[in-house]
């Protein structure tokens, strides 16, 4: 089955993209279209209209091609919609009513595949046509007699925003440019320049100017001018050969100087002349008269001052050019007497003890508009009995005059002449002082200069002087000074002013040329930050607050008024805090502290000018103040003090009870059945013992076992007798030292004997006798050691020691400690016991006894 399948041109064309490229589309579709503008260039804000067309006999577009489809832009932005329309299938116009572009890039693009496909594009510029232009001068150039030109400058108006192309014409004629006698000779410029250069063949002619301006909107043409070739010459520079003093006068200079060739008479030439003083930067600019074509003089000058100079020239026509400046020469003018007298200031010590004063004369020197020459130097008059004149080229002169008025004159001098003479009174210590200015106030005039305000006096003043220097803690002060009309309550102070240093300014007020007493301020050009901070220093700590304090800074680290300090201070956990002070304080209480903790503090110092940061202090608060101390301690002694009067109280009232429960009641031993019970042996040898003791009775050594009995002054003594290995001592008395009937004696020392019948026998007896009269029985519980009697032990036969308890008769019931025998007792019969029982078995019954052994 066969299909009929009909493509057009344009549909066989898209479908062969693939394999001719993109590029031929781009052809196709330019072949296929043509843009026509109605002008490439037109008057900027004028309409504008364009067409762009579909070229249906080149090419053959389906029915999806349409010019409702044509898109327009402008410098690749689309255009307005309400700007173009469809005129026909093929055909679309745009319309823009004011085109504001200078210059602009049209394009006109079709949907295609659901894409733009570019069709045409052109450029469109606007601008303005030129305005008349205006010829402003012209100059002819006559460098040699072969090189002939004329050089115009014009004003070519406002901007055309289009290129405009400027043509100079120059037509020489004869007579008053009525009739041409050359064609016009011309050069053409752009917009970008001004001028032009035409050569010419006779400068000595007269010649018709004029200028065309042309761009594509159209042309202007200037208005013709005709000028003579040799009166718009531009002279070549003169020059200056040398510059003197003119000797008749001290205010003018002579000059010397060379015509330029061009130049046929100097009389219908034009001068003028720069000048200007050395030491300055403007120029000043006069006429010129010249002497001559060789001289000229140049007056009303100061004297003594050197000056630069310069000169040019032109025709003395208004159309004829000035020359160029000659090269600048240097003259110096005469000098002459000075015509001002000295500014003058003086310094007044006290008197000395002879009664003389130094006194320091200062003056300013002499500005060089008044000096009118080289001052040489200064004539002081002193008007002393000798009437001495000083001589000096410094600016100050001190010497020594006695107590008193003065009245002294200074003038300045130099080659020519003397300056009128300056007076300056001193005046004697004790005379009256005039009364100072009420106020005064310095501030800032910039970095390097002071303002100095005053209220007016309430008297008239001939004038004022202000004094000033900069005050340092390591350099003297150095004076400077300046005279002030009486009219005046301010000045500006320059000299010697520098920033961040402290001045100390005084103000004179002058009656008649006295000066009265002085006001005085201080102040500083600029501040600036401190170069340093203070120290800080600790001087006492208490629990809750500290004394800190700090020294003052120097004068020459503060750069500005010390403003105040700033303390800062934290802890280790807690959050800084800042206390202000003021400037003139050095010391503070930072109060509010916390007890027993570390702080570190830091101080700041601050100025007008900025703050610096001094040293770092770490401190640590106490736990106590010192009188909280005392008064803890007090409360303490006193507490304990009442608490042992409350024991001791206790103690006393309770003394029963705490007898019993520290020292509980012993049995009284006499008081037990054993008191009584006396050992058969002893009883017998105590019945042997019957006579009656005297104040001195011998002592006599019984039978080991017995009991031995004394008197001694009235005192009945008793002891026992132990036996050592079964053997008892040899019989033997023996005369006892009488012992001390006082009751106070309580021990006795008996000496010792030898056995004479035996005296190869060794032995020693020692005898020690306690006295129990009035003994009581707290008293023998002091007694720590219980005092024994040893009887004389003989070396023949076993040693026997005896022990025994000194028992006075009258207190054997109070020593419960020991078993006494009591005197009715004695005689009496008892059981004998058995002879073979030792002594350990006698002693069982007793048992202190037993520990009291000794061997």
């Amino acid at each position: 089955m066969a299909a009929n399948v009909c493509f057009s041109r344009l549909d066989v064309f898209f479908l062969l993209v693939p394999f001719i490229g993109a590029g031929a589309v781009d052809v196709f579709w330019k072949n296929c279209s043509h843009l026509t503008l109605e002008s490439p260039v037109l008057r900027l804000g004028n309409p504008f209209s364009a067409t762009c067309r579909l070229n249906s006999e080149d090419c053959v577009f389906d029915h999806k091609i349409n010019a409702i489809n044509i898109v327009w832009r402008m410098n690749e932005e689309e255009v307005s919609g309400s700007q173009y329309r469809a005129l026909s299938e093929r055909v679309s116009t745009l319309i823009i009513p004011h085109f504001n572009l200078v210059r602009g890039n049209l394009t006109c693009y079709i949907w295609h595949n659901e894409s733009l496909q570019l069709l045409q594009r052109a450029e469109v510029r606007a601008g303005f046509p030129p305005e008349r232009p205006r010829l402003s001068y012209c100059i002819s150039s006559w460098t040699s007699f072969l090189s002939q030109s004329i050089v115009c400058n014009w004003d070519s108006g406002p901007e055309t925003y289009l290129e405009t192309n400027f043509t100079l014409h120059i037509s020489e004629t004869v007579g008053n440019c009525t009739v041409r006698y050359l064609d016009p000779k011309n050069c053409t410029t752009s917009g970008t320049k001004n001028s032009c250069l035409v050569l010419v063949s006779n400068l000595a002619s007269y010649h018709d100017i004029w200028v065309t301006a042309t761009n594509e909107l159209g042309t202007e043409t200037s208005s013709h001018i005709c000028l003579d070739g040799m009166l718009i010459v531009k002279f070549k520079a003169p020059q200056i050969i040398t510059v003197k003093q003119d000797t008749p006068r001290n205010d003018c200079l002579l000059g010397q100087w060379e015509m330029p060739f061009e130049m046929v008479n100097h009389s219908e030439a034009a001068f003028e002349i720069q000048y200007k003083a050395h030491d300055e930067d403007k120029w000043t600019q006069v006429p010129l008269a010249v002497i001559n074509s060789t001289f000229f003089r140049l007056c009303n000058l100061l004297p003594y001052t050197e000056y630069q100079l310069k000169i040019r020239c032109k025709q003395k026509t208004e159309t004829s050019p000035w020359s160029e400046w000659s090269n600048e020469n240097t003259g110096i003018t005469s000098e002459c007497a000075p015509s001002q007298k000295l500014q003058i200031w003086r310094r007044i010590e006290a008197p000395d003890s002879n009664g003389t004063r130094r006194v320091r004369l200062m003056w300013k020197p002499l500005e060089r508009n008044v000096a009118k020459g080289k001052i040489l130097g200064y004539r002081i008059n002193l008007p002393v009995p000798e009437a001495e004149v000083y001589n000096t080229s410094d600016l100050e002169c001190s010497f020594r005059l006695p107590d008193g008025n003065y009245r002294i004159q200074v003038a300045a001098y130099n080659s020519v002449g003397e300056s009128p003479e300056a007076l300056i009174i001193i005046p004697s210590s004790n005379e009256l002082e005039f009364p100072p200015l009420s106020h005064v106030v310095a501030s800032s005039n910039g970095n390097s200069s002071l303002l100095i305000q005053w209220e007016p006096p309430g008297m008239t003043v001939t004038g004022f002087v202000l004094e000033w220097c900069a005050v340092s803690e390591d350099v003297a002060c150095n004076i400077t000074w300046q005279n002030v009309p009486a009219n005046d309550t301010r000045a500006v102070v320059q000299d010697n002013i520098e920033p961040m240093r402290l001045y100390n300014i005084l103000l004179y007020p002058l009656f008649d040329g006295l000066p009265g007493i002085p006001a005085s301020t201080q102040a500083y050009s600029k501040e600036g930050a401190p170069q340093c901070g203070p120290t800080i220093r600790l001087t006492q700590i208490w629990k809750t607050k500290v004394q800190l304090e700090w020294d003052e800074l120097p004068i020459d680290d503060r750069n500005g008024f010390i403003r105040n300090y700033t303390l800062l201070y934290k802890n280790k956990n807690g959050k800084l805090h800042s206390v202000v002070v003021n400037g003139s304080e050095h010391s503070y209480v930072l109060a509010g502290l916390s007890a027993n903790t570390e702080y570190n503090v830091n101080i700041v110092v601050s100025t007008d000018g900025g703050s610096t940061t001094g040293s770092n202090l770490a401190i640590a608060t106490k736990t106590l103040d010192d009188g909280e101390i005392e008064v803890f301690v007090s409360v303490i002694f006193l507490f304990s003090l009442l608490m042992a009067l409350i024991s001791i109280a206790g103690c006393i009232y309770q003394r029963r009870r705490i007898k019993k429960h520290f020292w509980p009641s012993i049995p009284d031993p006499t008081n037990s059945t054993l008191a009584n019970w006396i050992p058969k042996q002893l009883w017998e040898d105590v019945k042997e013992f019957q006579e009656e003791p005297s104040s001195k009775t011998p002592i006599q050594v019984v039978p080991c076992g017995g009991l031995v009995k004394a008197n001694i002054s009235g005192t009945n003594y008793y002891w026992i007798q132990e036996r050592k290995n079964g053997h008892c001592p040899k019989t033997r008395t023996s005369s006892l030292n009488e012992a001390n009937s006082s009751s106070t004696q309580s021990l006795q020392d008996f000496t010792s004997w030898q056995n004479e019948s035996d005296p190869q026998e060794s032995f020693q007896n020692i005898y020690i006798a306690l006295e129990y009269n009035k003994l009581t029985v707290n008293e023998y519980r002091k007694q720590r050691n219980p005092t024994f009697a040893v009887v004389p032990a003989d070396s023949s036969q076993s040693l026997l020691v005896c022990l025994s308890q000194i028992i006075p008769s009258e207190e054997k019931n109070m020593l419960p400690i020991f078993h006494t025998i009591p005197d009715n007792h004695l005689g009496k019969t008892v059981h004998k016991s058995n002879s073979t029982t030792s002594e350990r078995e006698l002693l069982q019954g007793f048992p202190l006894l037993m520990n009291l052994n000794i061997h």
